[in-house]
């Protein structure tokens, strides 16, 4: 006999109780099981949502390479490194928080902000600067936007796949584990009763047979 059996109480009240945790149990697994199939369909919607960002990602930056040359070509390398020099530079920042995900839970958010500066002039002078640098540098911008949302996406993948992680160990736990031994417990207390029930009514032939052969011998 195991130690778990051991500690066991054999009574039908015992037998009704572990009966009742059983179905409790049951139970659990049966909306762990269903919370997790939600978490499936969220993290494979965003899942899919990733390559697209990324193809637009290599798409901005590959424009933004692209008028980055022609401006070259336009103002010549020499007058572009001088205006990367005098220009002032861009502060980016990135605002994190958080909003309800699926069955509740909370998934961070990224929001790309940029600084503001003090001096409403611009960067360089606009004069003698070709509008192809003004449209790479909006594309490299618009780049970062979306890799932001990148790591976003990327993050809430994270957090909600640490989410199935648990719940898969409680699913696990329950049904290797838990609804186990409460099944052997179950089927031991049975097995008690059972054998106690035949007892019984093999005393009650046995003193029915005895008051039998002694009213007959009366």
């Amino acid at each position: 006999m195991s130690v778990e059996l051991a500690g066991i109480h054999p009574t039908r009240i015992e037998l009704v109780r572990l009966r009742r945790r059983k179905a409790l149990a049951e139970g659990i697994v049966d909306i762990l099981k269903k919370d997790l199939d939600a978490l499936t369909a969220s993290l494979f919607e965003l899942a899919q949502g990733i390559p697209p960002i990324r193809s637009q990602i290599r798409e901005e930056l590959r424009e933004a390479n692209e008028l980055f040359v022609e401006a070259e070509m336009i103002a010549g390398s020499s007058k572009i490194e001088e205006i990367s020099l005098v220009a002032k530079p861009i502060e980016f920042d990135i605002q994190v928080g958080s909003r309800g995900g699926v069955l509740g839970i909370p998934l961070p958010t990224f929001q790309l902000v940029e600084g503001t500066t003090s001096s409403p002039e611009p960067r360089y002078s606009l004069l003698d600067t070709p509008a192809k640098l003004d449209e790479s540098a909006l594309k490299v911008k618009e780049a970062l936007t979306h890799i932001v949302r990148l790591a976003e996406a990327e993050a809430s993948i994270r957090e909600i796949l640490e989410v199935m992680s648990v719940k898969r160990r409680q699913i696990n736990r329950l049904e290797y584990k838990v609804l186990p031994q409460l099944d052997a417990a179950i089927r031991y207390i049975e097995l008690i009763l059972e054998e106690t029930e035949r007892q019984d009514a093999i005393r009650v032939r046995v003193l029915q047979r005895k008051r039998k052969e002694r009213a007959e011998h009366e």
